[in-house]
């Protein structure tokens, strides 16, 4: 089997995998820094007691071209020309093909006698295949620069085991537009691919270093569009493709990564802008990858469960009042008339909601995220990390399907039959209506909902799309009923912190029973249909 691997926060250049070697590659793990540590950084003993070769210092000074469209930019290429030491290259860089968070990534790049493109060097590469090449070399025009110092060490971990650490600093610049450089790249020079892993963590242990997917090269374009539509939006969980033929542990590796990639793309966001949309998205990623370990069972990985449940709790009240803000209180307090309670409703949960976003922020940027990141990234990423546990008995009485003998088609079949089960096992265990359940009961079925949709949504390329549309609608509809239920359990939960009159909690209180009654109401409907549609799991 041949597949294309690498990994949120890896720039990995032509990286491919085949049959567990690897050809023409350049693994690459990059990481943020916060300017205030470099000092340290350059004291760290890792680089005190492990450097072989450096330090070496160079200024590395780029320039970045592009048409006045963004041709390049719009089909995933960055063209540069850069000069250290006095010698200038010329550099192409493709953004490959990408599955479930697994990509290919292409470089080329030739010595210059003079600092000025040669797009003929470029004949033979995907530069070549776009519309306008031939004309491409008279419309291309410098878009942005990057100017840094960059200092380099040679570490060696043990004999065969080596890596560069380069620390780059400085600027990226677009006119009057700048932005601040300052990241590490650990690059793998020879051995195993653990081997980047283990220095990036011993760095991670003492400084506040965090994978960092976000290239100089798209710092640039941001700065040649500096309005904040041209950043990254929000990004949702992508579809994940599957081979029937796979071992799931493959399908494991492949669907991990992917919810690494949808984490790693919402970080950003999340520490640096007010949408609420990005906590949310991170909150769906970490709850994706809770589920994808909760269904293929791998070894030794208490820890990572343990500290996604902490990762996930800590964004857990920014989510809460985010909801709140912007989705429940407007509506709440419309109904109030009484403008001055309004106002200081609002003022106090606003106050709430700053804090809660300053936890949830502090814990994104902290080194224990970061060494989550780092250790799913080195879980998923080095061949034999994953092991996959045997079959055992199910809570319900059904033996759960075994990932480590199964092939993937067969353990997703058994998989989504036997949580499909479950599902209903739990709403037919309480025979009241959906609304007359208490808020624990409705949790719980919510629990089960989530768990069902998920394993679905991993699976759902293995299926016939035709088959799978009509279960994942009514799926979803439960889904989210149940979802409103209980964001206006925690929504009421939220009002009461604040201290409102007596009287308005009332009025809230009934408010929200009213709203629960109204999202319930087509509850029993959605499972009795449910429960007629054909398995789509069934061949």
């Amino acid at each position: 089997m041949t597949r294309i691997a690498a990994l949120p926060g890896f720039h990995g250049r032509t990286w491919v995998k085949i049959a567990g070697m690897a050809k023409d590659r350049e693994i690459e793990l990059k990481l943020a820094l916060d300017p205030a540590d470099a000092a340290a950084f350059r004291r760290h003993p890792m680089l005190r007691e492990r450097t072989i070769a450096g330090p070496t210092r160079r200024r590395v000074f780029n320039v970045y071209f592009d048409t006045p469209g963004l041709a390049l930019k719009h089909h995933a290429m960055a063209l540069r020309l850069r000069k250290t030491g006095g010698k200038w290259r010329q550099t192409l860089k493709t953004a490959g093909a990408t599955t479930g968070g697994l990509h290919q990534r292409g470089e080329w790049e030739t010595p210059l006698a003079v600092p000025q493109l040669d797009l003929a060097l470029f004949r033979d590469t995907p530069l070549a295949t776009l519309a306008q090449a031939k004309a491409l070399h008279l419309t291309l025009k410098p878009a942005f620069i990057t100017d840094f110092q960059r200092t380099t060490w040679q570490v060696e971990l043990a004999p065969g085991q080596r890596v560069e650490v380069a620390l780059d600093q400085g600027v990226v610049r677009c006119g009057p537009h700048t932005s601040v450089i300052s990241e590490v790249e650990i690059e793998l020079l020879e051995g195993s691919v653990s081997t980047v892993f283990d220095v990036a963590m011993a760095f991670a242990g003492t400084i506040a270093v965090r994978p960092d997917i976000v290239s100089k090269a798209e710092r640039g374009y941001r700065l040649f569009h500096p309005e904040p539509s041209a950043s990254p939006r929000p990004r949702r969980a992508a579809a994940i493709q599957l081979d029937r033929k796979w071992h799931p542990a493959d399908a494991m590796q492949v669907i991990v990564a992917e919810c690494l990639a949808h984490f790693e793309s919402n970080v950003e966001g999340a520490l640096t802008r007010g949408d609420p949309e990005y906590v949310h998205q991170l909150r769906v990623s970490l709850r994706r990858l809770r589920s994808a370990m909760r269904i293929f069972r791998p070894a030794n990985a208490e820890h990572i469960a343990k500290e996604l449940r902490w990762l996930t709790a800590a964004l857990g009240d920014a989510r809460d009042w985010d909801v709140l803000m912007t989705e429940i209180l407007p509506a709440l307090l419309k109904n109030t008339g009484n403008r001055k309670l309004a106002t200081t409703l609002v003022a106090a949960a606003t106050r709430r909601r700053e804090t809660a976003r300053h936890v949830a922020r502090a814990a994104l940027a902290s080194a224990r995220a970061a060494r989550l990141v780092m250790t799913i990234g080195r879980w998923v990423g080095v061949p034999g990390e994953i092991t996959l546990l045997p079959a055992k008995a199910a809570n319900d009485g059904g033996a759960a399907p075994s990932p480590a003998t199964s092939a993937v088609l067969s353990f997703a079949s058994q998989e989504i039959h036997r949580r499909h089960r479950r599902l209903l096992n739990q709403r037919g265990h309480h025979k009241s209506a959906l609304v007359e359940l208490s808020a624990e009961d409705r949790h719980r079925v919510r629990i089960h909902t989530k768990r069902l949709r998920y394993a679905v949504d991993f699976f759902s390329s293995l299926y016939g799309k035709e088959r799978l549309s009509r279960y994942v609608k009514v799926l979803g509809k439960i889904q989210d009923l149940l979802g409103q239920s209980n964001d206006d359990r925690v929504a009421m939960q939220l009002v009461e912190s604040l201290a409102p009159p007596g009287p308005f909690s009332k009025f809230a209180s009934a408010w929200f029973a009213a709203r629960t009654r109204q999202s319930l109401a087509a509850g029993e409907h959605l499972f009795a249909e449910m429960k007629s549609i054909r398995r789509f799991w069934r061949e």
